[in-house]
């Protein structure tokens, strides 16, 4: 069970060796391998050798727009359940402590899981520890520290006394699959609009993105095999359906090249 915004907000303090704190320069540079170090680093720490696992609970607050990429990109990931918490006006998460608990104790009563492992830093976490241990539930937590690099854990002891055991994430781990992205560009398809020398504002980008689940959303026909990810190149007769689409919902003369880069990315990502 991770809390996205503590793994992230320790993540990028790590990898930029402390030159920021903000989520927004980071760049999941290999999204399944972050949830494999995640699994790895849970199966050391709770010796989980030979035991079958549920699922990855990924907690994220979502903004009023929809999912970012970066959450689209974890989303996606064969057994990784995405449970979207609501972000406030000073961009604070909302119902995340609350949402992990619930999962834990739902999980624990209905004798679904005998161990788990919680990715947070977040002491209102203390009670559901103790009510799920109860239940015969194993319980690990995991912070996220480098001190190396000068990061403290900012994680509460309460949790951390309470747990049956503790483990640590940290550069060696992180540095594999996350990298410091100062300028914001964390996507691919974001770089090769720079290439293109047209920049899209965030306007646009996010009603690019709409207009792609929506065309999406709309088809009768599985769109598995449009997608050859390896060339990254998209079934012609589709490809023309969706520039058509995302042009017909952008209501403007023509879509700039820019547009069909980061709209065919889109439809990449989410197929």
């Amino acid at each position: 069970m991770v809390d996205a915004d503590y793994l992230f907000r320790q993540a990028i303090d790590i990898v930029s060796n402390r030159a920021s704190t903000s989520r927004t320069d980071l760049d999941i540079v290999d999204p399944a391998g972050l949830i494999e170090a995640l699994l790895d680093k849970s199966r050391s720490t709770l010796d989980l050798t030979g035991k079958e696992l549920l699922r990855v609970y990924w907690y994220d607050g979502v903004m009023a727009n929809g999912f970012t990429p970066q959450q689209r990109s974890l989303a996606h990931i064969d057994d990784v359940q995405f449970r979207a918490g609501t972000i406030n006006g000073r961009d604070q998460q909302k119902d995340i402590a609350s949402l992990i608990a619930t999962d834990l104790l739902e999980l624990a009563c209905h004798q679904a899981i005998c161990d788990a492992v919680l990715v947070t830093g977040d002491s209102d976490l203390a009670v559901g520890i103790d009510m799920a241990k109860k239940r015969g539930v194993r319980i690990a937590v995991l912070g996220v520290e480098d001190l190396a690099t000068g990061v403290a854990r900012h994680r509460s002891a309460e949790i951390a006394c309470r747990a049956d055991r503790v483990g640590l994430l940290g550069q060696a781990e992180l540095a594999q699959v996350l990298r410091y992205a100062p300028s914001g560009q964390s996507a691919p398809a974001q770089q090769s609009v720079a290439a293109s020398g047209q920049a899209i504002d965030l306007i646009d980008r996010v009603r690019i993105e709409a207009a792609v689940k929506a065309f999406i959303d709309q088809q009768t026909v599985p769109l598995t095999g449009t997608v050859n990810h390896a060339a990254k190149r998209i079934d012609a007769n589709v490809d023309r359906s969706l520039l058509f689409h995302v042009l017909t919902e952008l209501g403007h003369g023509r879509l700039t090249e820019s547009e069909k880069i980061y709209a065919r990315h889109v439809f990449r990502a989410e197929v």
